[in-house]
């Protein structure tokens, strides 16, 4: 695959019985590969198991939008088409950027890539599960020019059986997974074109406390009741009385103010979690999730009781339900930072401060708010007071 780092002779390959699969970092992909049993390392992928992993080191092809002719945009035609004909793919240049020869790195590994690409009968997308990861997989393929069967691996989470599940079967529901990917490349193309915007991606929803909202009282604003909801452009702020799952922007802002991070090092710390297999995927701006991942916080709040510094803090009883997905959304579009229910172990000083702060807010967003309490009290009295009189 590299002349200068040739595969095992030990291991015995048929040409097209490969299955490669590809992500944006060498962290992601060490434990994809220890997941499916790649364990076999190599310099720039890791082989095993009629697997190989391979990572491009970020965004390594950019796409600059180029149409040969006058834009048109049909939704007959399909996205994936439509954006290989009116963008041009190739490598990005970063030396200036980062002070160092890192295109020369790139280009090694990229190397690597296509020769595992040539090789391989099915390659697996296992990008950042958002669409800047389908995106980076799009410039890959159309600069590559190798046609192959391609299976996409969305992993919102690092555990084992998601990855087994995701490389082996792609996304949990195809139909919706290719719904949102031709709605979101339409939306670029609309925008890169500066056509007319009446193609519209699912609306972001993010809740917003009370807590924050009291600051309108300075410009003689009145204070937003609990439900009421804020309309912006592609964009939908709601006003809530209990704590919020983190989003990216969230994280960012505690985790200076609390833990003293600069940017930067909250991003790698939280990515090294994710790696980690202990949060879902942190470069989101949602902070609410769907009704799937709520099932699963039945588990994992139980799971956190085990937590030597909030585990006693966690109430009685089911989590909250609140954190749904609302209007157009989906499970694409990415949700609320969570815990995945497996216990940490090996964490950094570091990390384990983040992770507590994660967990915390976990925590506090799947606790009651108090209009929930005050309606489950009002239920109850109800109840009590029917079970009386009959």
């Amino acid at each position: 695959l590299n002349p200068k780092h040739p595969p095992s002779k030990n291991v015995k390959m048929k040409h097209k019985n490969l299955i490669t699969v590809v992500t944006g970092h060498q962290l992601t992909a060490d434990t994809i590969a220890k997941a499916i049993g790649a364990n076999e390392k190599h310099d720039g992928y890791y082989l095993g198991n009629g697997y190989a992993v391979t990572w491009t080191n970020g965004t390594v092809i950019e796409a600059t939008f180029s149409p040969t002719e006058s834009f048109v945009l049909s939704t007959t035609m399909d996205s994936r088409l439509v954006y290989a004909h009116n963008f041009k793919f190739a490598m990005r240049d970063y030396d200036a950027l980062v002070g160092y020869k890192k295109t020369e790195q790139d280009a090694r590994q990229l190397e690597t890539v296509k020769a595992l690409w040539k090789m391989s009968g099915v390659i697996v997308n296992a990008m950042s599960p958002d669409i800047e990861g389908d995106l980076d997989f799009l410039n890959l393929y159309y600069y590559l020019a190798i046609p192959v069967e391609v299976r996409r691996a969305w992993l919102p989470i690092l555990t084992n059986g998601a990855i087994r599940h995701g490389v082996m079967h792609g996304p949990s529901d195809r139909k919706e997974y290719e719904t949102w990917l031709e709605e979101s490349i339409f939306n670029l193309l609309v925008e890169s074109s500066k056509a007319s915007a009446s193609l519209k991606g699912a609306f972001i929803v993010e809740e917003m406390t009370t807590e924050v909202a009291n600051n309108t009282e300075i410009i003689q604003l009145s204070i937003p009741e609990d439900g009421h909801c804020i309309y912006g452009y592609h964009y939908i702020a709601k006003i809530s009385d209990y704590q919020t799952l983190y989003n990216l922007s969230g994280l960012l802002v505690d985790a200076a103010t609390e833990l003293d991070f600069d940017h930067q090092k909250t991003i790698r710390t939280a990515y090294n979690l994710y790696a980690k297999k202990l949060i879902s995927y942190p470069m989101v701006t949602q902070n609410t999730i769907p009704q799937g991942v709520w099932k699963l916080m039945c588990r994992n709040i139980e799971i956190l009781r085990y937590n030597g510094k909030w585990g006693k803090t966690i109430g009685k009883g089911k989590p909250s339900r609140r954190h749904n997905f609302r209007l157009e959304e989906n499970l694409y579009n990415g949700h609320g930072i969570v815990t995945t229910g497996l216990h940490p172990t090996d964490l950094s000083n570091d990390e384990e401060k983040l992770y507590n702060l994660i967990v915390k807010r976990v925590i506090d967003a799947f606790a009651l708010s108090p209009s929930e309490k005050k309606a489950r009290r009002k239920w109850r009295h109800n109840r009590q007071k029917k079970v009386k009189t009959s």
